[in-house]
């Protein structure tokens, strides 16, 4: 039986790989772009938190940090396929200007303004986690309660093929999530708070295969719209 599943698991992965070239070709021939990708096709990626707002801090980790370098790899992902891809936050300083009072809510408005600006078709927030108790591991996807959840249950179900959890994409109230006129979600990579997430999270390996189980979602969503 386990050999069984493993193969299916093997068939299954093929036609997933298969599917991502075939929509890059069938976009690159539909729509050809004026940008600097080669479809005309943008997606946001957003590095969550920045400058002195570090985000999720375990142990001298610093889920800012974290968030800028899986949102490069991701990023990268992306353009080799030929998306235009745009990101919110390049560097480590945040988006607020001066760190002065309010600097919270000028950050989350000027990553409005750029998903707005880009007319994203899709929009991807790249977050950390923690969670008071050590038990939870493994990334989660979260998305806005009344929208479309499809494009979160696919990325959802690509990092579950990763890991082995049975985790659900999860819906809420989210600042980024609920600007967006895309579909948008949330990616939390992981839990700081887990002491293998933790190891885990900071080691190139593990970021190319979380960013590529991401990526794996994100065709699988859109080959199926």
């Amino acid at each position: 039986m386990k050999k069984f599943a493993k193969k299916i698991a093997v068939v299954l992965l093929v036609l997933l790989v298969a599917s991502q070239l075939v929509l890059c070709v069938y976009l690159c021939n539909k729509n050809p772009s004026q940008g600097t990708g080669s479809v005309n096709f943008t997606i946001v990626v957003d590095a969550g938190h920045g400058g002195i707002d570090g985000g999720v801090q375990v142990d001298g980790v610093k889920e800012s940090d974290l968030n800028l370098a899986y949102s490069k790899s991701l990023g990268n992902l992306l353009e080799t396929c030929g998306f235009n891809v745009v990101y919110t936050r390049h560097g480590k300083d945040g988006l607020y200007g001066l760190p002065t009072q309010g600097f919270k809510r000028r950050d989350m408005q000027k990553r409005q303004q750029i998903i707005l600006q880009s007319n994203a078709n899709l929009v991807v927030s790249i977050h950390m986690n923690k969670f008071s108790q050590s038990i939870r591991s493994g990334p989660q996807v979260f998305y806005q309660s009344g929208s479309d959840s499809q494009f979160a249950q696919s990325v959802q179900q690509s990092l579950n093929s990763l890991t082995g959890n049975a985790h659900s994409a999860l819906g809420g109230d989210f600042f980024v999530c609920r600007v967006s006129p895309c579909p948008a979600i949330i990616v939390e990579c992981g839990f700081l708070s887990n002491p293998t997430d933790w190891q885990n999270l900071q080691t190139d390996v593990y970021r190319q295969q979380i960013c590529q189980s991401i990526f794996n979602g994100m065709m699988l969503y859109l080959y199926s719209t």
